[in-house]
């Protein structure tokens, strides 16, 4: 429903710009439609000045990476400010100059984002100018495209700009393009710090403890669980991260612990190339790193044991290895049905 209602409005809109600028001319057309780019190449400046990258790649604004030396930034720069000085002109030829320069500019901001921040990336609010500058650039084009054709439908109205005029707009060009290259050359050309292994790491470990500070912190006691299937003793303080018809998931000082249905635990273990000791009932293991997690230096290990149905699970550092095995003692030693 939502595609159809797009096309429809994309229809009628594309149909009314045909229309009123395509086909047509009028000189209040056209300087509409000059005018109109004068504002998306102000919107545009705005944003060069806005972050581009995000913080862990030092928060730089389009500004900012030409003065790290970044070529293609420096380059948007300059584009971007002789274009809106040729739109404030009237002469055909300066509006041409201009409306090759914005499409120049869209080519540009994509081939400098993608260099800056290949692959696929989360975005956020506090780096979304680039994506909102495309945006505005897009529409850009069509609006210089169109201001092209009304150009084109009255060639004979075309005046050539005198000599004043012309040494006026070249000499504003030249003194942008020196700007921009002084930029480019003379300022920091520290290239932009990828963030580590280990800074990636901390971050995602951050960003886990601040999601579990979210919950409330439980004193010990006696946990009701999975819909009041199970209950079990806790000889420490708790905070439920999640809890449902499938069993229960806690964070303790001493590490995470689970109580689920655990049927096929052992084919999992294999499935997933996990080694494992056995004593007696309960299975010992580390647990692979993998993604994110690569970056840590300290080692996970889990412990796990099925009582009357249920499994239960405890996963800790070597560090909290006693803590942990003292829960896991109480939450089997005390499991029962019912609440």
């Amino acid at each position: 429903m939502e595609t159809a209602i797009f096309w429809i409005a994309w229809g009628i809109i594309s149909f009314w710009a045909l229309k009123t600028f395509y086909y047509s001319f009028s000189k209040e057309k056209l300087g509409h439609l000059r005018k109109a780019n004068i504002g998306f190449s102000f919107a545009v400046l705005i944003l060069y000045f806005l972050p581009w990258v995000p913080l862990s790649m030092d928060g730089w604004t389009g500004f900012g990476l030409a003065w790290q030396g970044n070529f293609l930034a420096a380059l948007f720069f300059i584009f971007l400010l002789i274009s809106l000085v040729l739109f404030f002109q009237k002469e055909y030829i300066f509006l041409k100059i201009a409306s090759v320069l914005t499409v120049l500019l869209t080519l540009d901001l994509f081939v400098l984002m993608l260099m800056v921040r290949p692959g696929t990336f989360t975005l956020s609010l506090y780096d979304i100018a680039p994506i909102v500058a495309v945006l505005i650039l897009l529409v850009a084009d069509v609006s210089v495209l169109l201001l092209w054709q009304q150009m084109q439908l009255a060639p004979k109205l075309a005046v050539m700009p005198d000599k004043k005029k012309k040494i006026g707009v070249g000499a504003a060009s030249v003194l942008i393009v020196i700007l921009g290259l002084s930029v480019w050359l003379f300022g920091n050309t520290t290239s932009i710090s990828e963030p580590s292994e280990k800074q990636m790491a901390e971050t995602v470990e951050e960003k886990e403890i601040q999601g579990f500070e979210e919950f409330a912190s439980l004193p010990a006691g006696v946990v009701c669980g999975s819909e009041k299937k199970f209950s079990f003793q806790m000889n420490t303080s708790y905070t439920i991260m999640s809890d449902n018809g499938k069993g229960i998931s806690m964070l303790t000082d001493f590490g995470l612990v689970t109580v689920a249905t655990g049927e096929s635990f052992i084919d999992r273990l294999k499935d997933f190339g996990v080694t494992y000791e056995k004593d007696g009932d309960t299975y010992f293991y580390e647990i692979p790193a993998s993604g994110s997690a690569q970056g840590r230096t300290d080692k996970r290990f889990g412990m796990s044991q099925a009582k009357d149905g249920w499994l239960v699970s405890v996963f800790y550092t070597k560090e909290n290895e006693g803590g942990a095995k003292q829960i896991f003692s109480s939450v089997l030693e005390s499991l029962k049905d019912g609440c």
